[in-house]
């Protein structure tokens, strides 16, 4: 009965903090690199490339397959829910929005739920958008 309930309370936190990750908003990815963060979630916008096939190059290039391109969205992910906290095995997903005012917004996040973070994701959005502008 003991490890019932310990089951049973372990799915419910899985499930609250699953469900707190989705909707908590993003943040903007900010110049500084944070220390640590709960729960990271990041927007940022870049000049928008000259066309589709660039960003195609750019997320093949970082390791993503597009997942879903419908109604002016985007989204790419790569690695694996089993992977570990890294940035380089974590799942994550990148979603690409309809460009407005010569920006390109983006997000990148979790594709399931990191509950905290030590810069690694704010780390790869800067370096995503970086790519982006430069390449």
């Amino acid at each position: 009965m003991k490890y019932v309930v310990i089951a049973i309370v372990t799915i419910v936190i899985v499930a609250a903090l699953t469900v707190l990750y989705k909707v908590m908003p993003h943040r903007e990815l900010g110049s500084k690199r944070p220390k640590f963060s709960l729960f990271p979630k990041y927007r940022n916008k870049v000049p928008v490339p000259e066309s589709d096939d660039h960003i195609e190059k750019v997320m093949s290039s970082l390791g993503f397959e597009k997942k879903k391109d419908r109604g002016g969205l985007s989204e790419y992910s790569r690695g694996f829910i089993a992977g570990d906290i890294s940035i380089k095995l974590a799942k994550v997903k990148v979603i690409f929005y309809q460009s407005s005012e010569g920006k390109l917004p983006y997000t990148v996040e979790a594709a399931w739920i990191a509950a905290f973070d030590t810069g690694d994701h704010w780390k790869f959005a800067k370096e995503l958008g970086d790519k982006l502008e430069n390449a």
